[in-house]
């Protein structure tokens, strides 16, 4: 059953469904962005030897070193693909190759494509950005904050910037992927109903706190506000148009079997992930913060909208100028970052350079990023958990990617030493 919509929301939803014509366009001229570029006006970008030589250095060496058993990694430049490698195997204790088109658990990858969806609803007068959170679900009139209602109002961009004030996921009440497969028939909205129980635990927009409730209140809205599951929003207004076929909540068997193997950190080196993975159930409770699982050219097919300045097969999908909104911390002198440092958060992106570099790590062992100054992106898929032994892989392999593009002095300040 679709989830109800709201009593004024009728003409929105018709509004909206108009609006999805685009989306048909869009998904009339659907390709692999490795087979052919968005646009045929970028400028052909060339890359030499020497730097793509370089850039399979350091994941050969993150090999050798047996921090990860093998990975994918693609770059874009000007919406062309200049790189498309896969590296090693998928397990250490096996033969097979880790390929491109490997399917993989992406994790936190899933923020920034929910965060475009919701930026998406928000270009099209669907939603508002800046609305308080209770115009879309009333029942947040009643939340409280140690037991008295908070001074601030919640708002929908305080939920995809980690500032609601629910909690995070180092919080108590949080709830993290184990508890969503277990839980039989939960839905976003039993999720909502979890939160406005246990309540606020600082005021919203005064408190960073990295975690998926934010996202699944997001989520909510859209369900409400549009009359369908979550899911089937994403895939037919933002995923399918992008050519994002192999990206799901819910990989089939076949899917599952030609998955790559797991891993978590230990000292000792990557310790294989024995764990059942958490996968939700037809109709159960998704997680629009971590829980796709997605393939290279997917992912640079979405890499490719936010360099493409929100154009997919030469057709406006989003607005430039509201795509830049991600990519600014939120608050505007906000520093924090689920990473620990950096310079903010924005919409569903770590920013490491206000409006220029942004990019985001899958907890499980991927990495995107965007350099839109000088207009390239990169996307690496592994599935060994960051930890010591690989980090490294973030700061060298976007260094050694940006100098082919932009110089190795302005490569050093923008590639995230902190890591």
């Amino acid at each position: 059953m679709n989830p109800p919509v709201a009593p004024d929301s009728a003409w929105t939803r018709r509004h909206w469904l108009k609006t999805v014509a685009l989306s048909a366009v869009a998904g009339a001229c659907r390709r692999s962005v490795a087979a052919a570029p968005n646009s045929a006006r970028a400028p052909v970008v060339a890359v030499s030897d020497a730097h793509r030589k370089a850039w399979r250095a350091v994941i050969e060496d993150a090999i050798t070193r047996k921090a990860i058993p093998g990975g994918a990694l693609v770059v874009l430049s000007h919406g062309h693909v200049v790189f498309r490698e896969a590296f090693g195997t998928a397990a250490f204790d096996s033969a097979r190759p880790f390929t491109v088109d490997a399917p993989c658990f992406i994790a936190s990858l899933t923020k920034p494509i929910s965060a475009t969806f919701m930026v998406m609803l928000h270009e099209r007068g669907v939603i508002s950005l800046d609305d308080p959170v209770d115009k879309y679900l009333p029942e947040f009139k009643g939340i409280r904050l140690k037991g008295a209602a908070p001074a601030a109002a919640m708002r929908v961009w305080h939920l995809l910037s980690h500032r609601s004030g629910l909690p995070g996921n180092a919080d108590p009440g949080d709830l993290q992927p184990p508890t969503m497969a277990t839980a039989e028939r939960f839905s976003l909205a039993d999720a909502v109903a979890h939160y406005l129980e246990g309540g606020l635990l600082a005021e919203p927009g005064a408190r960073f706190s990295y975690g998926h409730s934010g996202y699944m209140v997001a989520a909510r809205i859209a369900e409400v506000v549009l009359g369908q599951r979550y899911e089937r929003l994403l895939e037919e207004n933002l995923l399918h148009p992008l050519g994002m076929m192999h990206t799901t909540f819910f990989p089939e068997p076949a899917t599952l079997a030609a998955a790559p193997t797991r891993y978590l950190p230990s000292p000792a080196g990557p310790t294989r992930d024995t764990r059942v993975m958490p996968l939700p159930r037809r109709g159960g409770l998704i997680n629009p913060a971590g829980g796709l699982c997605s393939r290279l050219d997917d992912m640079a097919a979405f890499v490719a909208l936010h360099l493409n300045r929100g154009r997919a097969a030469d057709k406006p999908l989003i607005a430039a100028s509201q795509l830049a909104r991600m990519y600014r911390p939120h608050p505007p002198r906000a520093t924090e970052t689920a990473e620990g440092g950096g310079t903010g958060y924005g919409l569903g992106w770590n920013v490491i350079a206000a409006g220029k570099i942004v990019r985001h790590l899958g907890a499980s062992g991927t990495l995107a990023w965007l350099d839109l100054e000088h207009q390239h992106a990169g996307v690496l898929l592994t599935q060994v958990k960051w930890g010591a032994g690989n980090r490294p892989l973030i700061p060298r392999l976007m260094k050694e990617v940006q100098t082919s593009f932009a110089g190795p002095a302005e490569s050093a300040r923008n590639s995230g030493s902190r890591d």
